[in-house]
């Protein structure tokens, strides 16, 4: 028997809801128990009174939904997880709670505990060494496993401390749910400590890439950017505009990247979006990504005519057409995929015959192979290949080995077309910011070795959604966005001379001129 795609996930939701729900009657219930003595009531009060606002605080503050009120009150969350452990350590402690229950959620309860103020410590900027960051990397990666790979920078936040019951049970359902829970907290301490030497490893697989680090990684013709506004599904908000706008100008970016999802493709919205970026556009290159779920059928027509009504408006000079299988549905063959992506170089062709259209690629697996070799044989009507790759950070090594295979593909193209990296995945307040660094600093390096690469966009330029940006919701740079910074200055120190002109780009074939990348690399900025 096969499991529905959701099952996983709505168990998961269930059983933070019943959680919840513990707590909140068991919290009610110690404090107000004559014989639970003043500590252990006022802890389990503490805990009744401030889980809902604290978990609630944990979530929205790395947002930029709350990062402006809620920001200062982070701390919060780790303060009221440290409750919990202290909670349960004196009702076992004063002997009122059965060890085979207790035990078992005091050990995950310290777990919760220690994920989630490790995970404040890095959001605030502190550096803890890889052993520290285990067991965060371990939970986000297996709740990765079973909700989605886009849920990787959440993971920890699903984390819900339990209390420990004081007294002994009085009736048989009370006593099957407290061993039930024990169970389930005993399975889930077990499980991570299982996982632990995994996500050891998937951290310190960044180590060897200082090896080869050096500060040398400037080549003229190399645009480097971030991405802005996050995922657009509607007109920016004119605050986020403003302050992304600013800071590209700031540093001097060469290249930004907008993703839009089909409910952002109407006239507001891209009429928005060009009047923010319509002065720059002359002088940065400009990378579109429109983000559909393909259902096929009738819906290509649409597909074809938002493709059409983006790039006319906007005018990209690359542009991404990034199509997303739903959940449950048959994968395409390899001959759907070339038949996709035909129709919307055409339908790109149509809005304008300069832009350059590119093949999205994660480069991890066989079909990743046939597509780029499609288009490297010269055979698509495609002119650029984009890397990416969207598992936010969860195996750093899987990123470097999507850049090794995009080398070994290019030494055996025949007609190299422009490549692009679109976004470096990274979770540092899982992570860590420093494995966000030797990430950036290693595709930065990479790219300037080589000369078919034409653009890096380095990542987000602030947290929108989910804390994996270059910069948090508010406004601390991360350790990687000195890196852009160092790149860009070092490029601009360049002579002229140094800047060649790309002989190794094939022209799109989808028209007989393409607009020109902007070379600003080598200008003067104020």
């Amino acid at each position: 028997m096969t499991l529905p795609a959701w099952s996983l996930p709505a168990a998961l939701g269930a059983s933070i809801v019943l959680l919840a729900a513990w707590n909140l009657t068991l919290g009610v219930r110690l404090s107000s128990l004559p014989g639970a003595g003043r500590t252990l009531r006022t802890l389990a009060g503490l805990c009744a009174f401030l889980f809902i606002p604290s978990l609630v605080i944990g979530l929205l503050a790395p947002s930029a939904l709350g990062a402006r009120v809620l920001g200062p009150l982070a701390w919060l969350w780790p303060a009221v997880t440290i409750v919990f452990v202290a909670q349960a350590w004196l009702a076992i402690s004063g002997g009122r709670a059965s060890l085979l229950i207790a035990a078992p959620l005091l050990l995950f309860d310290g777990l919760v505990a220690w994920v989630v103020v490790v995970r404040w410590i890095e959001s605030v900027g502190g550096m803890l060494p890889p052993w520290a960051l285990a067991p965060g990397m371990a939970i986000a990666t297996l709740v990765a496993t079973v909700v989605g790979t886009a849920a990787f920078p959440w993971g920890t936040s699903l984390l819900i401390p339990a209390l420990v019951p004081a007294t002994p049970a009085r009736q048989r359902w009370t006593r099957a749910a407290r061993t039930l829970l024990a169970a389930a907290s005993s399975a889930a301490v077990i499980v991570t400590v299982l996982e632990l030497p995994r996500a050891h490893e998937a951290l310190e697989s960044t180590r060897a890439l200082d090896a080869g680090a050096t500060d040398a990684a400037a080549r003229g013709g190399l645009a480097i950017g971030i991405s802005i506004f996050g995922v657009l599904s509607g007109s920016p908000p004119s605050t986020m505009a403003r302050q992304e706008k600013a800071l590209a100008d700031s540093i001097g970016v060469s290249a930004l990247h907008v993703t839009l999802t089909s409910d952002g493709t109407g006239p507001l919205t891209l009429d928005s979006v060009a009047r923010t970026l319509e002065p720059r556009t002359d002088s940065v290159a400009l990378v579109v990504t429109l983000r559909r779920d393909g259902r096929g059928g009738a819906d290509d027509a649409r597909s074809d005519e938002e493709i059409v009504r983006v790039v006319r408006r906007l005018r990209p000079h690359v542009f991404i057409p990034l199509r997303n299988a739903l959940p449950g549905a048959a994968p395409m063959t390899r001959d759907a995929w070339e038949s996709y992506y035909t129709r919307a170089a055409a339908a790109a062709r149509r809005g304008d015959p300069l832009t350059r259209v590119a093949l999205p690629t994660g480069a991890g697996m066989h079909l990743d192979s046939a597509l780029v070799d499609w288009v490297m044989r010269g055979a698509s009507p495609l002119g650029a290949v984009a890397l990416t790759v969207e598992d936010y950070g969860a195996s750093p090594a899987r990123f470097v080995d999507a850049l090794n295979a995009l080398s070994r593909w290019a030494s055996m193209a025949r007609a190299l077309p422009d490549v692009w990296v679109v976004g470096i995945p990274s979770a540092p307040t899982i992570t860590g910011e420093v494995v966000q660094q030797r990430l950036v600093r290693h595709t930065l390096l990479w790219a300037a070795a080589r000369p078919w690469v034409r653009g890096v966009i380095a990542g987000d330029a602030n947290d929108v959604t989910t804390p994996s940006a270059l910069r948090t919701a508010t406004g601390r740079a991360r350790r990687a966005f000195g890196e852009i910074g160092t790149a860009l200055r070092l490029q601009r120190d360049l002579p002229p001379a140094a800047a060649p002109v790309d002989s190794v780009s094939t022209p799109d074939t989808t028209a007989d001129t393409v607009r020109a990348i902007p070379d600003t690399l080598t200008r003067s900025r104020s």
